[in-house]
């Protein structure tokens, strides 16, 4: 008999810390997020940003005058992007969880001249695996699986032994990437293949591997496909509802969904469009989620990092976790020794010897950016659906968040 998923967090309280987070939760669902705006009215055509707007004029703390002048340079910084590079999509800047700036560009339908805001929903692309692999630590959590499992506990049929559910999260498994397969190897009638498709067509066709379990970081989209296969396995639930019901509707993610490629009524999203800005169709591998297929806007993915970051989902033992590096040896990541891969998560070594903990995401023209400096608590995203490599240009932002940072160092100098 399978059983069912019911997280402590929802039902039963054991001890403080399950009564702390159940609180957490239930003042998340009843108090509303909107997050403040950055720089002011937008004068170019298809921009749009939120403002907060007040008659009384109040004396501005320290903090706020450095989130003026930083929000300021951010805003010049990306309406020269999206005159000079046609950049269209929304950014989401935050300090502390807090908004220093956001804005959106462009439109998401182009032919419709529907313009972008930050709560239009944009295919996360591989941003997705965050989900996947936080729903699985969750699933782990609360004893439904254990890291050590290997694929066979589940799917008995599929042919590479050796492949543990942690190996999966940390891209060590030397599987083939089932989104270069053509439609001769998928089958000529395919319209969509889906997670349960993709598992026979492994157990029955038994493609080539790329090297042996566990000896070096091989990213792969179909790890994260077998992950969400299994969450669906051990919870008899489909990805599409796990997410929605246990992650997206408490933390009130309201413009957060996991496409369903087959049935996508009533899934209103912005529409995926090449560079230059003709619509970039679908194909086989679009019914396919857990490695991407998830969309959301960057109001809702500052709530997910604000839910991350206050240990609403996962323990910190388990953030920790995801967090660590998990491919030291010699054959992985070549001479960029400075980064890494955890479980959901790439990262790039600081200055400091600290981690910047970053996903980035490309699929179908969107290209996409969700980057968290967790030591001083900067995140950056950035959501784009018209293809565009510069929106992995980050490094202005980073340049002017550290000028933030130092003015913060200096204030506190003079106060002491």
């Amino acid at each position: 008999m399978t059983k069912v998923f019911e997280p402590k967090i929802f039902t039963t309280v054991k001890n403080t810390k399950h009564l702390f987070a159940g609180l957490s939760l239930l003042l998340l669902l009843c108090i509303p997020f909107s997050p403040s705006s950055g720089a002011g009215n937008p004068s170019t055509p298809g921009v749009t940003e939120t403002e907060n707007c007040s008659d009384e004029i109040l004396p501005l703390s320290l903090e706020e005058i450095f989130s003026k002048r930083v929000s300021d340079q951010l805003d010049s910084f990306y309406r020269r992007r999206h005159k000079v590079d046609g950049f269209n999509g929304c950014v989401m800047i935050a300090k502390d969880g807090k908004p220093i700036y956001s804005c959106a560009f462009g439109y998401g339908n182009i032919g419709w001249k529907d313009t972008l805001t930050t709560e239009s929903s944009i295919q996360l692309a591989s941003v997705t695996k965050t989900f996947t692999s936080t729903a699985i630590l969750l699933l782990a959590e609360q004893g439904f699986l254990s890291l050590d499992d290997s694929v066979q506990k589940f799917f008995p049929d599929f042919p590479y032994h050796g492949i543990t559910i942690r190996l999966l999260l940390s891209h060590r498994t030397g599987l083939p990437d089932y989104t270069y397969w053509d439609k001769y190897f998928i089958g000529k009638d395919v319209q969509y293949l889906t997670n349960q498709s993709l598992m026979e067509l492994l157990a029955a066709k038994k493609p080539q591997v790329r090297c042996r379990p566990d000896h070096m970081f091989i990213y792969c989209n179909t790890n994260y496909a077998i992950l969400a296969s299994i969450m669906e396995n051990v919870t008899a639930m489909s990805y599409h509802k796990f997410m929605h019901d246990f992650i997206f509707s408490p933390l009130g993610m309201t413009n957060t969904f996991a496409y369903d490629a087959g049935n996508s009524a009533g899934q209103y999203c912005t529409i995926s469009y090449d560079s230059k800005g003709r619509i970039w169709k679908d194909c086989p591998s679009d019914g396919v989620v857990g490695d991407k297929g998830i969309y959301s806007s960057v109001d809702d993915m500052l709530k997910w990092d604000n839910a991350l970051r206050s240990g609403l989902i996962l323990s910190k033992e388990s953030l920790e976790e995801a967090y660590k590096p998990r491919s030291l040896d010699r054959y992985s990541f070549a001479k960029e020794r400075d980064k890494n891969y955890g479980y959901g998560w790439r990262m790039i070594k600081q200055p400091d010897k600290s981690y910047l903990i970053y996903h980035n995401g490309f699929w179908h023209g969107s290209n996409n950016v969700f980057a968290r400096d967790l030591n001083n608590g900067f995140t950056v995203i950035i959501l784009g659906n018209k293809s565009n490599h510069a929106n992995y240009w980050t490094q202005p932002i980073w340049n002017t968040l550290g000028q933030m940072k130092n003015l913060e160092t200096m204030a506190e100098g003079e106060v002491q």
